[in-house]
């Protein structure tokens, strides 16, 4: 073997010190990095704790070329009714049907809701594109 090929370190104790270490200034801008995402995280999951109103999709169907079903949960957080928006889309992600529904909070906080969509052509799918506060 020569000298310019490679050769395996002998102990543990060679190999943990041929590794690279990070140097002060890369753990600083790694730290600065951890923060920043923790509070961009926190950021949003606290914007949407302060909802008053929030939504799951749970299913969808394709009753025909016509109509699509959708079905959602909502979960109001406010003695004001919500008005939930929900679309089909196409294969091509396009919208082919619209259709909205309000939302009592006389009749619970929360809802499963099913709803008809009308569409001009063929969906794909249905999904809740948003719930708010009726205004």
């Amino acid at each position: 073997m020569t000298e310019s090929q490679h050769t395996p370190p002998a102990s543990e104790e060679e190999a943990a010190s041929a590794r690279p270490r990070l140097s002060r200034r890369g753990w600083i801008l790694s730290i600065a990095g951890v923060v920043a995402l923790t509070a961009v995280a926190a950021w949003f999951g606290l914007s949407q704790a302060n909802s008053p109103v929030r939504w799951q999709d749970v299913g969808f169907a394709i009753d025909s070329p016509t109509q699509a079903e959708v079905t959602f949960d909502v979960h109001l957080y406010s003695d004001e009714p919500a008005v939930c928006h929900v679309r089909a889309l196409s294969v091509s992600y396009a919208e082919v049907g619209v259709a909205q529904t309000t939302v009592d909070p006389a009749e619970g906080t929360s809802q499963r809701i099913t709803l008809d969509i009308a569409t001009v052509e063929e969906a794909t799918s249905a999904q809740v594109n948003y719930c708010d506060i009726e205004r």
